[in-house]
């Protein structure tokens, strides 16, 4: 269990990497600030943080699949960023951002309720592969079918219909 955690964080990281080598393409105007953004006096850190030409600061969270627990997480993230810029003085706008390739409903749903401030970045596809991430639809195997030679009359046009 712990070691699954783990590969998932993992993942997250290398997936949030390739976004944040990317962000000019992805979110033109936003620059990015930190990776692993931590403020004085908590342990708690943000995925990655960036800021755009309005001076919006951004502090993402970066999940495979976005949960309640992604909520959570930047929730506190924005608060203790809050309290940061307070006590340094600095009113600043500071948003929260949840990528994830997928998110659950209830997470969506409650995001747009409550008016949270937070957006949710559904991440492209193509970034599964930066973490390693398997398809969500399985590969399979395609049987190889023979050649038809010998298992029609000779002159059998393969696609030639029937008439009444």
């Amino acid at each position: 269990m712990a070691r699954d955690r783990v590969v998932l964080h993992e993942r997250e990281c290398r997936v949030r990497d390739y976004y944040a080598s990317e962000l000019a393409q992805h979110r033109p105007g936003e620059l990015l600030i930190a990776r692993e953004n931590s403020y004085d006096g908590t342990a708690v850190r943000a995925d990655m943080r960036t800021i755009d030409r309005s001076n919006v600061t951004r502090l993402w969270e970066f999940k495979i699949s976005a949960s309640y627990e992604a909520l959570g997480q930047i929730l506190v993230y924005m608060a203790m960023a809050r309290r940061a810029e307070e006590t340094a003085g600095s009113e600043c706008l500071i948003r929260g951002v949840i990528a994830a390739f997928d998110f659950q409903p209830e997470l969506t749903y409650t995001v747009e309720r409550l008016n949270l401030s937070i957006e949710l970045v559904p991440l492209p596809l193509v970034l599964a592969h930066a973490g390693g991430i398997p398809a969500f639809v399985e590969p399979i195997s395609i049987p190889v079918i023979p050649g038809q030679s010998g298992l029609l009359a000779p002159g059998t046009d393969l696609y030639q219909q029937e008439t009444p």
